[in-house]
């Protein structure tokens, strides 16, 4: 009996067929993924608009308000406010966190796989009170940026129509933003406070269960942040200065 084993395509034959469908203009483009050490190419959509490339719709508020929030854990550095935007950030912790700084103390205690269930947890305990600020900001820990640059971000924001923005990426069936920093609209807070409670299966990845529970693939509602021109993720680096998180491994 004939048996037809399936053979993984040569590296320089994936290479033609990437270049010939980019050729074709098909306004898709491929991203090398690594998943259980193997190499593989997922077809993405188009990406969604940058922020800064937007046409204002409208005048942006003199006064714009909004709520930062970060999460914290054992492993947060004990001076990770030292930067400015961190310091300003409510800083949501586990139940039984020891660390100094926490100003909402969750239900649960979590860890690196179970942190789309802290968000759940952070969001909920939002959506109990009544949405008051016009942007929510959502930071990690080891993001720098400077007060200035989330501000002229909210501004471009706030005479648009985009509701969240973000290093938006799309390859779940919905847009979903990268978890250094995305921000979004009252208007999304809403939507997902509607959604409450949450019955749905969590993503192990915190930025893709966000991006589930807005649930979206609709262009228009979504922008997108230049890295590293808006912000800059456990390293900065200009003529003068330079930041660096001395264990980045440890981080991810």
């Amino acid at each position: 009996m004939l048996s037809l084993v399936r053979h993984k395509p040569p590296f320089k034959v994936v290479g033609v067929l990437v270049v010939l469908l980019l050729t074709l203009g098909t306004g898709y483009h491929y991203v090398s993924t690594y998943i259980e050490s193997h190499k593989y190419y997922t077809l993405y959509l188009s990406h969604v608009k940058e922020l800064y490339s937007l046409t204002p719709v409208r005048e942006a508020p003199k006064e714009i308000t909004s709520t930062v929030f970060t999460f914290r854990d054992d492993r947060s550095g004990k001076f990770f406010d030292v930067f400015a935007l961190q310091k300003r950030a409510t800083k949501y912790c586990d139940k039984d966190s020891t660390i100094d700084g926490c100003d909402v103390k969750l239900p649960n205690n979590y860890n690196v796989d179970t942190l789309s269930a802290k968000l759940v947890d952070s969001l909920e305990l939002m959506c109990k009170e009544p949405v008051k600020t016009d942007f929510y900001v959502k930071i990690d820990d080891g993001l720098i940026m400077p007060d200035s640059m989330l501000e002229d971000a909210l501004r471009a924001m706030a005479a648009t129509d985009c509701q969240v923005a973000g290093g938006i990426a799309k390859n779940y069936g919905f847009y979903w933003p990268l978890g250094q920093i995305y921000i979004f609209k009252r208007a999304i807070l809403e939507r997902i406070c509607a959604r409450f409670p949450v019955t749905m299966d969590l993503s192990a990845s915190e930025d893709i269960t966000f991006g589930k529970l807005v649930n979206s693939t609709d262009q228009s509602v979504f922008c997108n942040m230049e890295t590293p021109k808006n912000h800059w993720y456990r390293r900065y680096k200009d003529r003068r200065v330079r930041i660096d998180y001395l264990n980045n491994k440890a981080m991810r």
